[in-house]
């Protein structure tokens, strides 16, 4: 067999390309934002000159990486992922609050969030689960399974209050449906999200008012042959079903019962209800009428924690602006400045180093979570859609590695690589336009940070160290 000549041999050299062409653009880009006649490229006490050296150490570490053995990623994946969950857990714990997030961890001099790195932990984690399973049937215990690795680490990024990194977590729901498993729940969690919405726009009442209604047309227009053929339990369940849906509809009216009274009551009706036809084969409103119950507590009491506890009120705010329900200022401040800045680099852009909101710091934290901004103001429209351009060509490479691996431990990492990029270019871009709620997360391999740099170059080497092995089966 022939020996490799070196460890970059079977590197994909168009991912790693694409990669330091996004690391370049990024430092160009952060110098920007802080340039003006007295500043140097050099000086390392500025972001730019941060931005440089954690380039640097992202690279030795990246280096590095494609030099360790692809096994030892699929044997130490487990273990890996619990320090994670610990670290994480720590991090709840004793982290100082910064910007109303307990997610940034202090050793010593050296700052870092561990949200950052869980994602190539989970994404580990995912590709070895998924591996296990290769080939077997896709059962329902498996898939809880799999939302239960990602949805640990992100429901503790979640009390974090970290809002922002935990949905970048979520994106794993594509790979899960990816490795051939249904994800009818991504429609529930839809629907929450349009009850979440109406909520807030129209009040609680209104929506679960229109959802038991919905739920009381669709059983009676199904259960018409249910009463055709089986009259006595068809009365029954009809009438249990009904009563249910009325007691909500009008016990605050008719019989002064409280909202959690109101809704324990139809609850139980309908279970009662459920069970009277339990028997008949044919006949089936079980799944209909569990969403129903799901999206009513949500929209009851789940609306209420989310903005009251959940929330900080400065994120309420926010979204109540995206959703045209308030016009305060201050709320819409950085996204106002943000599409001014955007808007004002036209079709070709004011050039590089010419940007003057930019370097006016028209938008605040525009090295980080607004970086889009520079980009836009600097480089135009045109400029603006080759970058994205780079980032689509970016994401298809990653899926193009995925759809070559032999191995289901390195094309299921892959596709979570894919999937955290796509997701996290999608919120910090839309958030940038005003197309998304103001939630900070940066811009991969753009904006300015040291772990968020360095996390996301140690996703992309292990996912090259593992393609360079791709003819090998890993497990």
């Amino acid at each position: 067999m022939r020996e490799k000549k070196s460890i970059m041999e079977n590197v994909d050299q168009v991912g790693l390309g694409l990669y330091i062409a996004l690391l370049l653009i990024g430092l160009l880009n952060v110098f920007a934002v802080s340039f003006s006649d007295e500043v140097r490229f050099f000086d390392f006490s500025l972001p730019h000159g941060k931005q440089f050296m954690w380039m640097g150490i992202s690279l030795v570490v990246g280096f590095s990486i494609l030099t360790f053995e692809s096994s030892f990623f699929t044997k130490f994946a487990f273990i890996l992922y619990g320090i994670t969950i610990a670290i994480l857990v720590v991090t709840f714990l004793v982290a100082v609050e910064i910007n109303g997030a307990r997610s940034w961890l202090q050793v010593g001099s050296f700052q870092f969030q561990p949200a950052e790195f869980g994602k190539t932990t989970t994404a580990l984690m995912m590709a070895k689960f998924m591996s296990m399973i290769s080939g077997q049937p896709r059962t329902f215990r498996n898939k809880i399974i799999a939302y239960l690795i990602f949805g640990v680490p992100m429901g503790i990024i979640v009390l974090q209050s970290d809002v922002g990194s935990a949905l970048v977590y979520a994106s794993l729901v594509l790979v899960v449906y990816r490795e051939g498993f249904p994800v009818n729940e991504v429609l529930i969690v839809v629907a929450i999200g349009l009850c979440f919405v109406f909520a807030l726009i129209f009040g609680m009442d209104p929506v679960a008012i229109t959802l038991t209604i919905g739920l009381l047309v669709y059983t009676i227009s199904s259960s018409f042959k249910l009463v055709r053929k089986e009259k006595i339990k068809g009365t029954v369940f009809l009438a249990l079903f009904t009563v249910g849906g009325l007691l909500f509809l009008l016990g605050n009216e008719v019989f002064g019962l409280n909202i959690i009274v109101s809704v324990v009551a139809t609850f139980v009706c309908m279970i009662a209800a459920l069970i009277s036809v339990r028997k008949i084969k044919y006949f089936t409103m079980g799944i209909p009428v569990v969403i129903y119950m799901v999206l009513m507590s949500f929209t009851i009491f789940g609306v209420e924690y989310i903005t009251h506890d959940l929330l900080e009120d400065y994120q309420v705010q926010r979204i109540e602006t995206l959703l045209g329900m308030s016009d305060d200022a201050d709320a819409e401040y950085n996204v106002t400045q943000s599409k001014m800045t955007i808007g004002s680099g036209g079709v070709f852009g004011k050039g590089y180093l010419q940007g003057t909101l930019t370097q006016s710091e028209q938008v605040p934290e525009q090295s980080t979570d607004f970086i889009f901004c520079t980009i836009g103001e600097e480089w135009g429209f045109v400029g603006t859609c080759m970058f994205l351009m780079i980032y689509l060509l970016f994401i298809l490479r990653i899926i193009f590695i995925a759809e070559r691996q032999r191995s289901a431990f390195s094309r299921v990492y892959a596709y979570c690589v894919a999937s955290f990029f796509f997701l996290q270019i999608l919120i910090n871009v839309g958030m940038t336009i005003g197309l998304i709620p103001v939630i900070g997360i940066p811009l991969p391999f753009i904006s300015y940070g040291g772990s968020s740099v360095l996390a996301f170059s140690i996703l992309v080497f292990i996912m090259l160290r593992l393609d360079a092995d791709r003819l090998f089966i890993l497990r």
